[in-house]
């Protein structure tokens, strides 16, 4: 059950799907909620992301409408019309200024909206709206996604209990630098705007840009933040140990579901965290981190349960960082694969951690302190199937 207090979640079908399968959903706010945002960085970036961007440097936002199934990206101006159009035909039905509401597409690349269905829709998206409505939200916003994504945590922070919860969506199409994903967090506490903006921004970096599935970014990602205050707590200011606590909660929250979003990988079977130690600099832990992550040969190993550990050392090498190959330590879970890059690896043993449906494999280059880590799926045959029928 996703309950957070002050805010109401619906999603209907509206004819894009197939087989009356719920496209349309809507997050409301009762009151315009303080709001922080992080979009794709791809340079091709979908009109509702325009639009998004756009409305989100105010800092407020009631409302969030997500369509499914039709990406409305590389759609020009007129792509943008039809954000604009949509956008405005759920305001008016919840009696709210268009501008405060965001919209997200997710689906198929270079579609315009139905916007005749959508319109035909929205009074009934708005009438289904309810405290319990989450679920179904969660479920409207698939598109090759196996399951709906989401995770809730409630925290005391002073004399007030308050919620945040995730709700996002992801399967392909995902590498670090925001992904084809979307997700919302939602809180009842009442922050501080330069707060709420830090917390994403932080989160983010350490959750959503943390996952990998086939190295891929999209033109749709979006992460929104919004907070309505709702709790009446004391203002969350950025920094001290309410301010810590908040953002601690929700970097849990969001990796739960970035972790989600690997697990689904469409059609993947191991979710693997790659951890880097012992690098220079934070940047080149990432560099190596973001290369095992994505190397197909790395990946497809993985899916093999193959303890194939010169996959790992080859493809650490061409990432583009200095270090000597000669004193690298490798490990899968607990298990020394090498020590000072001499093989001490127990065949059964290393086969036996990743034959597990999640492992750790962890790195040490032993050139300075700094370290990072990706979490990243395997590549299987049902990733190709899926994406090699994903428009037929």
């Amino acid at each position: 059950m996703i309950k957070i207090p002050g805010f109401l979640g619906s999603a209907v079908s509206s004819g894009v799907k197939k087989k009356g399968k719920k496209d349309l959903a809507l997050i409301y706010s009762e009151v315009p909620a303080k709001a922080a945002g992080v979009f794709t960085t791809n340079i091709v970036k979908a009109p509702p992301v325009i639009l998004g961007m756009d409305r989100i440097k105010s800092g407020f936002c009631q409302a969030v409408l997500v369509n499914s199934g039709v990406a409305n990206a590389f759609t020009g101006k007129l792509g943008l019309k039809d954000s604009i159009v949509s956008s405005k035909d759920v305001a008016d039905q919840l009696g709210i200024a268009e501008s405060l509401v965001i919209p997200s597409s997710t689906g198929v690349i270079g579609g315009r909206l139905p916007l005749d269905k959508m319109k035909k829709a929205m009074p009934k998206l708005v009438k289904e709206l309810r405290e319990d409505g989450f679920l179904d939200f969660a479920d409207g916003i698939k598109t090759t996604d196996a399951f709906p994504k989401y995770a809730v945590k409630q925290i005391s922070i002073g004399k007030k209990k308050g919620t945040i919860a995730v709700i996002g969506k992801g399967a392909g199409m995902i590498a670090p630098n925001m992904a084809t994903m979307l997700a919302y967090i939602l809180t009842d506490f009442n922050v501080e705007k330069r707060a709420l903006s830090k917390v994403l921004r932080n989160t983010v970096k350490d959750s959503f840009n943390k996952i990998i599935v086939d190295g891929d970014t999209s033109t749709n990602d979006t992460v929104l933040i919004l907070a309505n205050g709702k709790l009446g707590n004391s203002t969350i200011k950025e920094s001290g140990a309410e301010y810590k606590k908040f953002e601690k909660t929700v970097l849990e929250v969001a990796t739960e579901v970035a972790e989600m979003i690997v697990q689904d990988g469409e059609g993947a079977t191991k979710v693997a965290k790659i951890i880097v130690k012992g690098a220079r600099t934070e940047k080149d832990a990432d560099k190596i981190a973001r290369t095992l992550g994505t190397s197909l040969l790395v990946k497809t190993a993985f899916f093999g349960e193959d303890p194939n550990w010169g996959r790992i050392v080859a493809a650490a090498g061409r990432a583009g960082v200095n270090f000597n190959p000669n004193k690298i330590d490798l490990f899968f879970d607990d298990h020394k694969v090498l020590s000072n890059s001499k093989k001490v690896m127990d065949e059964k043993k290393a086969q036996s951690v990743l034959k597990k449906p999640k492992f750790e494999v962890t790195l040490n280059i032993k050139t300075g302190k700094s370290s990072s880590f990706v979490i990243a799926s395997d590549i299987t045959f049902e990733y190709v199937k899926i994406n090699s029928h994903y428009r037929t």
